[in-house]
Protein backbone atom coordinates (compact mmCIF):
# COMPACT_ATOMS: atom_id res chain seq x y z
CA UNK A 1 0.00 0.00 0.00
CA UNK A 2 1.41 3.39 -0.98
CA UNK A 3 1.90 5.99 1.70
CA UNK A 4 -1.27 8.06 1.48
CA UNK A 5 -3.05 10.09 4.14
CA UNK A 6 -5.47 7.17 4.58
CA UNK A 7 -2.70 4.59 4.97
CA UNK A 8 -0.97 6.90 7.47
CA UNK A 9 -4.23 7.24 9.43
CA UNK A 10 -4.61 3.45 9.39
CA UNK A 11 -1.11 3.00 10.71
CA UNK A 12 -1.68 5.53 13.50
CA UNK A 13 -5.02 3.99 14.45
CA UNK A 14 -3.58 0.46 14.42
CA UNK A 15 -0.75 1.57 16.69
CA UNK A 16 -3.16 3.32 19.06
CA UNK A 17 -5.09 0.05 19.47
CA UNK A 18 -1.84 -1.49 20.71
CA UNK A 19 -0.67 1.51 22.74
CA UNK A 20 -3.98 1.67 24.60
CA UNK A 21 -3.74 -2.04 25.40
CA UNK A 22 -6.94 -2.82 23.53
CA UNK A 23 -5.25 -5.33 21.24
CA UNK A 24 -2.08 -7.36 21.55
CA UNK A 25 0.47 -6.38 18.88
CA UNK A 26 1.98 -9.83 18.41
CA UNK A 27 -1.38 -11.57 18.25
CA UNK A 28 -2.83 -9.18 15.68
CA UNK A 29 0.41 -9.36 13.72
CA UNK A 30 0.03 -13.11 13.57
CA UNK A 31 -3.61 -12.82 12.47
CA UNK A 32 -2.56 -10.43 9.71
CA UNK A 33 -0.16 -13.07 8.35
CA UNK A 34 -3.15 -15.38 7.79
CA UNK A 35 -4.51 -13.11 5.05
CA UNK A 36 -4.03 -14.66 1.62
CA UNK A 37 -5.37 -14.53 -1.94
CA UNK A 38 -8.31 -16.77 -1.02
CA UNK A 39 -9.34 -14.47 1.83
CA UNK A 40 -7.87 -10.99 1.33
CA UNK A 41 -10.40 -9.55 3.82
CA UNK A 42 -9.43 -11.97 6.58
CA UNK A 43 -8.55 -9.44 9.27
CA UNK A 44 -11.62 -7.30 8.55
CA UNK A 45 -13.78 -10.41 8.78
CA UNK A 46 -12.18 -11.49 12.06
CA UNK A 47 -12.72 -8.05 13.60
CA UNK A 48 -16.31 -7.85 12.31
CA UNK A 49 -17.17 -11.31 13.65
CA UNK A 50 -15.65 -10.42 17.01
CA UNK A 51 -17.72 -7.24 17.23
CA UNK A 52 -20.91 -9.15 16.41
CA UNK A 53 -20.28 -12.19 18.58
CA UNK A 54 -18.85 -10.40 21.60
CA UNK A 55 -21.82 -8.01 21.65
CA UNK A 56 -24.15 -10.99 21.61
CA UNK A 57 -22.24 -12.75 24.42
CA UNK A 58 -22.33 -9.67 26.64
CA UNK A 59 -26.06 -9.18 26.00
CA UNK A 60 -26.69 -12.84 26.88
CA UNK A 61 -24.66 -12.52 30.11
CA UNK A 62 -26.63 -9.40 31.06
CA UNK A 63 -29.98 -11.10 30.34
CA UNK A 64 -29.01 -14.26 32.24
CA UNK A 65 -28.02 -12.12 35.20
CA UNK A 66 -31.40 -10.36 35.15
CA UNK A 67 -33.42 -13.58 35.32
CA UNK A 68 -34.76 -14.85 38.59
CA UNK A 69 -33.15 -17.10 39.53
CA UNK A 70 -29.96 -16.13 37.72
CA UNK A 71 -29.39 -18.42 34.73
CA UNK A 72 -25.86 -19.47 35.68
CA UNK A 73 -25.45 -22.16 32.98
CA UNK A 74 -26.15 -19.67 30.18
CA UNK A 75 -24.07 -17.01 31.85
CA UNK A 76 -21.14 -19.39 32.31
CA UNK A 77 -21.28 -20.56 28.70
CA UNK A 78 -21.39 -16.99 27.38
CA UNK A 79 -18.54 -15.85 29.65
CA UNK A 80 -16.32 -18.65 28.38
CA UNK A 81 -17.34 -17.95 24.77
CA UNK A 82 -16.36 -14.31 25.29
CA UNK A 83 -13.09 -15.34 26.97
CA UNK A 84 -12.17 -17.56 24.03
CA UNK A 85 -13.22 -15.03 21.44
CA UNK A 86 -11.28 -12.18 23.04
CA UNK A 87 -8.21 -14.38 23.52
CA UNK A 88 -8.36 -15.46 19.86
CA UNK A 89 -8.41 -11.85 18.74
CA UNK A 90 -5.83 -10.61 21.21
CA UNK A 91 -8.34 -8.27 22.87
CA UNK A 92 -6.32 -7.97 26.07
CA UNK A 93 -8.55 -5.72 28.16
CA UNK A 94 -11.72 -7.61 27.24
CA UNK A 95 -10.04 -10.89 28.10
CA UNK A 96 -8.82 -9.52 31.44
CA UNK A 97 -12.23 -8.15 32.38
CA UNK A 98 -13.86 -11.42 31.36
CA UNK A 99 -11.46 -13.33 33.61
CA UNK A 100 -12.39 -11.03 36.50
CA UNK A 101 -16.08 -11.53 35.75
CA UNK A 102 -15.68 -15.31 35.70
CA UNK A 103 -13.76 -15.24 38.99
CA UNK A 104 -16.38 -13.09 40.70
CA UNK A 105 -19.22 -15.37 39.70
CA UNK A 106 -17.19 -18.48 40.46
CA UNK A 107 -16.60 -17.08 43.97
CA UNK A 108 -20.34 -16.42 44.30
CA UNK A 109 -19.82 -12.66 44.56
CA UNK A 110 -22.87 -11.47 42.63
CA UNK A 111 -22.40 -7.76 43.41
CA UNK A 112 -18.76 -7.73 42.32
CA UNK A 113 -19.82 -9.72 39.27
CA UNK A 114 -22.35 -7.04 38.35
CA UNK A 115 -19.68 -4.35 38.77
CA UNK A 116 -17.28 -6.42 36.63
CA UNK A 117 -19.93 -6.72 33.95
CA UNK A 118 -20.27 -2.91 33.85
CA UNK A 119 -16.50 -2.54 33.44
CA UNK A 120 -16.51 -5.21 30.76
CA UNK A 121 -19.30 -3.44 28.89
CA UNK A 122 -17.36 -0.16 29.02
CA UNK A 123 -14.14 -1.77 27.74
CA UNK A 124 -16.11 -3.55 25.05
CA UNK A 125 -17.82 -0.33 23.93
CA UNK A 126 -14.43 1.38 23.60
CA UNK A 127 -12.91 -1.46 21.59
CA UNK A 128 -16.01 -1.91 19.45
CA UNK A 129 -16.16 1.78 18.56
CA UNK A 130 -12.51 1.82 17.51
CA UNK A 131 -12.65 -1.48 15.62
CA UNK A 132 -15.70 -0.37 13.62
CA UNK A 133 -13.83 2.73 12.48
CA UNK A 134 -10.65 0.74 11.80
CA UNK A 135 -12.49 -1.86 9.70
CA UNK A 136 -14.18 0.89 7.67
CA UNK A 137 -10.82 2.54 7.08
CA UNK A 138 -9.34 -0.79 5.94
CA UNK A 139 -12.20 -1.17 3.46
CA UNK A 140 -11.72 2.39 2.18
CA UNK A 141 -8.00 1.80 1.76
CA UNK A 142 -8.67 -1.30 -0.35
CA UNK A 143 -11.17 0.58 -2.50
CA UNK A 144 -8.68 3.39 -3.07
CA UNK A 145 -6.13 0.85 -4.36
CA UNK A 146 -8.31 0.15 -7.39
Amino acid sequence: MASTPLSQQLSIMRQSLFDEGLLDHEHVGYLETLKNEDDPDFIENVFTLFIRDSSRYIDSIKKALETSPVDYPIMKRMMYQLKGSSASLGASKINGETNTLIKNFHDGDLESGKASLQKLKAEHATLKEKLVVYVEMLKQAKLSEY
